[in-house]
């Protein structure tokens, strides 16, 4: 059968904890982390090819606040977020544009206490100050930035928490950027107290997604036997991916290495910028890792492997068996005897042609032209799924089975087919044929 295109990428869920911002001890030489996200240099090879391509596919984003905090007077908490936003939109080609709260935002903003629903919940006043998730990079999905109520939130160059300063850190991640390197950035990992200036690292990394060349590189497939990058955090099932990361980033399981069952781990399918939540990425019926073990290309559909000349002698032979068991079948009445070639669907269509034959009594008797008959093409699309498109030259002829006088016949005639054989738990079988209208492919 034919493949169906569909659109490139499906959804990859990305749910990430930056940031579980950290409030500053009273002594300078105590520093708290914004999350618990490992550093720049400690992060997963795989996180950091995803992180690359983490970023809005449009440049004017909404936003709207769910609800407010009685820590600082009438509006003054969204007035500081919103200059937030002024601050990365200087930066950037970016807009932000409040809604209401009734409507549908792209970013959602609010204040919450304890355990209220998220990833992990809030943990009182000091340790962690917000909650913040990264932008999809496959399809529109709202993000989050949330603030922990029961800090002490202040408009202040001099005191703690200023809310500005978590605000400018949060929207960052927002936005797709991670944790910097850089001590003197916004985006640093560790909170030491009030910093509303945007560095220049903060602006390369935002430009680099927004700016003028923020074009990312095609995504390629990863080589046969390529093996999982290694992570430096706790990776319970090996993936490549830390539990954190796994947790907060990618939204797969940290105790399962295949989350989506494709035989792909995680961290290889994030290295290479496969979705780690989807076994069918273009969705031509191939699982990716079959995709990738027979040398298609998981990104788009209709690519084939090529096929070599021993396979299409196995193809050969294989359908010159089915051919003598259905005119087996049909000779003798009985459909099952082209059992071990046809999958269950079409053995119930040759059932119904027999069942047609024997009520009205009588016998079709085949002859399949073997010298004028050929291959046309054969096409690999997997190991488990393997496409044909056969010139196969018929006659037949129906008899009435008391008399033996002929009922009808036909001459000899092309008939063009592509027919679909698949491994099934059963073994190899035909399991769709389509008819094509002549010559079609043939010569």
């Amino acid at each position: 059968m034919r493949h169906l295109l569909f659109s490139l990428l499906l959804l990859l869920p990305l749910v990430s904890a930056a940031c579980n911002t950290a409030a500053p001890a009273t002594s300078e030489a105590i520093t708290y982390r914004y999350d618990n996200l490992p550093d720049e240099a400690d992060t997963s090879a795989a996180v950091a090819e995803f992180r690359a391509i983490s970023k809005w596919h449009k440049y004017d984003l909404t936003y709207s606040f769910i609800n407010s905090t009685n820590k600082l007077a009438g509006e003054s908490e969204r007035e500081l977020v919103r200059e937030a936003f002024a601050i990365w939109a200087a930066a950037t080609p970016l807009t932000f544009t409040e809604v209401g709260s009734g409507q549908a935002a792209d970013i959602e903003i609010g204040w919450y206490e304890g355990d209220y629903g998220f990833i992990e919940p809030f943990d009182g006043p000091g340790n962690v100050l917000a909650h913040a998730t990264f932008p999809n990079p496959f399809a529109p999905q709202q993000v989050y930035l949330h603030f922990d109520n029961t800090e002490r939130w202040v408009n202040s160059l001099n005191e703690n928490v200023d809310l500005l300063s978590v605000a400018i850190h949060e929207i960052g991640h927002v936005l797709g950027l991670g944790h910097s390197r850089d001590p003197r950035a916004i985006m640093y990992a560790s909170y030491s107290g009030p910093n509303r200036t945007l560095s220049a690292d903060d602006i390369a990394g935002v430009t680099e997604l927004y700016g003028v060349n923020s074009t990312a590189e095609a995504p390629t497939t990863p080589p046969a036997g390529a093996e999982v990058p290694p992570s430096t955090n706790v990776d319970s099932d090996s993936d490549g991916l830390s539990d954190a990361e796994e947790v907060y980033i990618t939204g797969t399981g940290p105790q399962n290495r295949d989350t989506d069952g494709d035989g792909v781990p995680d961290g290889l399918e994030v290295l290479y910028r496969m979705n780690p939540l989807d076994p069918d990425m273009d969705k031509d019926g191939v699982n990716d890792g079959d995709e990738i073990r027979a040398s298609t290309n998981p990104f788009f559909p209709d690519q084939q492997a090529a096929v070599s000349a021993e396979l299409v002698q196995q193809v050969s032979q294989y359908l010159s068996e089915a051919i003598r068991l259905e005119i087996r079948a049909l000779r003798t009445g009985d459909a099952a005897v082209a059992a071990p070639v046809l999958s269950a669907d079409v053995l119930a269509l040759l059932e119904q042609q027999i069942t047609l034959l024997n009520q009205q009594g009588q016998v079709q008797l085949s002859t399949f032209d073997y010298y004028n008959s050929y291959l046309a093409d054969v096409r690999l699309i997997s190991n488990r799924q393997i496409e044909v498109d056969s010139c196969e030259r018929w006659s037949t002829a129906v008899f009435d089975k008391a008399t033996g006088a002929a009922v009808r016949s036909t001459g000899t005639q092309l008939i063009p087919q592509t027919i679909t054989l698949r491994q099934l738990d059963i073994g190899w079988r035909i399991t769709a044929v389509e008819f094509r209208e002549a010559p079609a492919f043939c010569r």
